[in-house]
């Protein structure tokens, strides 16, 4: 009974095996193959696979996503090791590199800063909003600002001064925060069905909805281009679009304008003036005067749902996706 036993266990830990050694290798065929067939100076990286936020300091790309934070060599490509001893992170959501060079990592546990070779980790103890922690940034003014799934808090000298929806945010969560030219601050939620864009210029909270011009109430990021509109990128599952504000009327953007697909994950603004809009599941649409041409998997990308792009100083674009990152030479 016992030999019989160890048979069966053998034979499943053997199965076991040889089914983890078929998905390996079909994963570094489809590697190979995708490198193999990428445009002449494209790079694919993976690991990270889930890139949710990019961050360049120097010679370093940092990009954070469900399995923590990654450093990359911006010469080559090549992940390097963490600084010090980093704290344990997963889920990093937001990456920040401060004015004073610091980098600070928003992850489902808590708050990292890197400094040099030291890393601080904060959270509830230090005045922080319950984590999970979702977006950061730094103002114009030196103020960091941190997102959670409750509120947000702002960090000006010492202290945090925490702002939930008593104080006039419209949502409870902070998915993303943006600092537009004039200095006002907005928030977006990018909750499913409470989600929502609020502005704050120091002294009055505003929030805005679909009845005021956004497609979609779940707001997933914000960026101001060259002339000065505000982009809003909108969207759950297969609904959404991207608004523009400009001179205060809100215009949309869908698939009848050329968007790849209706959720809009991310917006991006290349030196070429061209807007990248990224959908979850279709790839990136990129809107010139000319028209829109769509990059997908098919031509080249590590994945169909960018959720984060940065032009690094060569100009060289990119691009955290669900499934690895792109680095694109500064397109033509």
């Amino acid at each position: 009974m016992a030999r019989r036993l160890l048979y069966a266990l053998t034979v499943l830990v053997l199965a076991a095996l040889a089914v983890l050694l078929t998905i390996r290798l079909l994963s570094v065929a489809e590697t190979t193959v995708a490198r193999a067939t990428l445009p002449e100076g494209w790079q694919l990286i993976r690991p990270p696979h889930e890139v949710s936020a990019l961050a360049v300091n120097g010679d370093v790309i940092w990009a954070g996503g469900r399995d923590g934070l990654y450093a990359i060599d911006r010469a080559t490509g090549e992940l390097l090791p963490l600084p010090g001893d980093p704290p344990r992170m997963r889920y990093v959501k937001g990456l920040l590199v401060d004015s004073d060079g610091g980098l600070w990592a928003a992850h489902s546990a808590g708050l990292a800063r890197l400094d040099g070779e030291m890393w601080l980790s904060l959270g509830e103890a230090d005045g922080l909003p319950r984590p999970p922690y979702l977006s950061i940034l730094q103002d114009d003014d030196g103020a960091i600002w941190l997102g959670a799934e409750t509120g947000m808090a702002q960090q000006d000298g010492e202290s945090w001064r925490l702002f939930t929806t008593a104080d006039g945010l419209g949502q409870p969560s902070v998915d993303v925060i943006f600092e537009d030219r004039d200095g006002v601050m907005w928030f977006g939620s990018a909750h499913p069905t409470q989600g929502g864009l609020t502005s704050f210029d120091g002294e009055r909270w505003h929030v805005y909805g679909v009845a005021d011009g956004l497609p979609h109430s779940s707001v997933n990021d914000m960026m101001q281009d060259r002339e000065g509109a505000i982009w809003v990128g909108t969207g759950f599952a297969r609904r959404g679009g991207a608004a523009r504000l400009a001179d205060g009327e809100w215009t949309a953007l869908t698939m009848a304008d050329g968007l790849a697909g209706e959720k809009v994950r991310s917006i991006f603004e290349d030196t070429a003036g061209r807007l990248w809009f990224a959908s979850e599941y279709d790839g990136v649409a990129i809107r010139d005067k000319k028209g829109a041409t769509i990059l997908t998997p098919e031509q080249g990308l590590a994945g169909w749902e960018v959720k984060d792009t940065l032009s690094d100083a060569d100009g060289v674009l990119w691009l955290g996706t669900e499934d690895g990152v792109s680095r694109i030479p500064e397109l033509p």
